[in-house]
């Protein structure tokens, strides 16, 4: 179970930060027209902010979580679970996307190999000595 736990978390970090750096190929263009203060308690306050896309025929609110202010023009990329992530490729951003999925990574590395020696202890002490 902690395995696929690990595995998940790693699958997450590394779409997350292909999608923040645009990695994915599928960012477009949002103007916020509302921005808002959402949260508190334990996790913490931050603002969310939505907008329509620019540029497309098809034309779909976007809501992510920004910093951000009415009228303003950010890019943003969508997950491949839906939700939005706004872009930045900036050095500091390809650092934190890059080694953010080797934790979890390791962690899955570490439970496989515990799960597999448990499997094999299991496999060998259930046939247990024949007479």
């Amino acid at each position: 179970m902690l395995t696929v736990l690990c595995a998940a978390a790693t699958a997450w970090a590394a779409f997350t930060g292909l999608a923040r750096l645009d990695l994915l190929g599928n960012a477009v263009q949002v103007r916020f027209t509302e921005c808002h203060v959402e949260g508190g308690g334990r996790s913490g306050i931050h603002t969310v902010c939505s907008g329509p896309q620019l540029g497309t025929a098809f034309k779909r609110t976007v809501k992510v979580t920004y910093d951000g202010r009415e009228g303003e023009i950010i890019r943003v990329a969508q997950k491949p679970w839906g939700s939005y992530e706004a872009v930045d490729t900036g050095l500091v951003s390809w650092g934190i996307a890059a080694l953010l999925p080797i934790l979890p990574l390791g962690a899955t590395a570490t439970a496989g190999v515990f799960t597999v020696r448990e499997v094999r202890r299991a496999g060998n002490s259930s046939s247990g000595p024949t007479t």
